[in-house]
This record gives C-alpha cells, sequence and structure tokens, in this order.
C-alpha cells in the first residue's frame, strides 16, 4: 500500500512506536499523526499503555509518552 493509498498526507508526523520498548507482550503497535495532532496522539498512546500494558493514566506517563514521540518525514 502507498501512503497516498492510505490517506496519509507528505510532511512532519508523529509517532509514538511501542515496539522500541521492551514488554511482556512483545507489542508492536505504531500510532502516527500530523504534528499539528499532538494532543490526539498522547491521548491514543496513553489509552494504548493503559489497556494493553496495565500502566495507570497519570501526568507521569502522558510526559513519558511525549517524550518518547519521534518525528518522521513522510
Amino acid at each position: 500500500m502507498e501512503l497516498k493509498q492510505a490517506g496519509l498526507a507528505k510532511g512532519q508526523w508523529l509517532m509514538a512506536n511501542c515496539g522500541r520498548f521492551p514488554s511482556e507482550k512483545n507489542c508492536r503497535l505504531v500510532i502516527m499523526a500530523p504534528t499539528g495532532q499532538r494532543a490526539d496522539l498522547l491521548e491514543a498512546a496513553a489509552t494504548h499503555a493503559v489497556a494493553s500494558h496495565g500502566h495507570h493514566n497519570t501526568p507521569e506517563l502522558r510526559r513519558e509518552l511525549d517524550a518518547m514521540l519521534e518525528s518522521i518525514e513522510l
């Protein structure tokens, strides 16, 4: 599938890549959003961390997730 087929616009994006961190589930989930939707990406990443990995939804978790976001160019 090409980026155009997926509806992903070229430009600067943020990525939360669960696979970059060890977990018992060997999770490989990747969540992406345009840079202008950072808050939405953090919400999705926090929801995943709580539901799939048993973390507590705290301001500290969200700060840690925010620091882990990677910037990529499509």
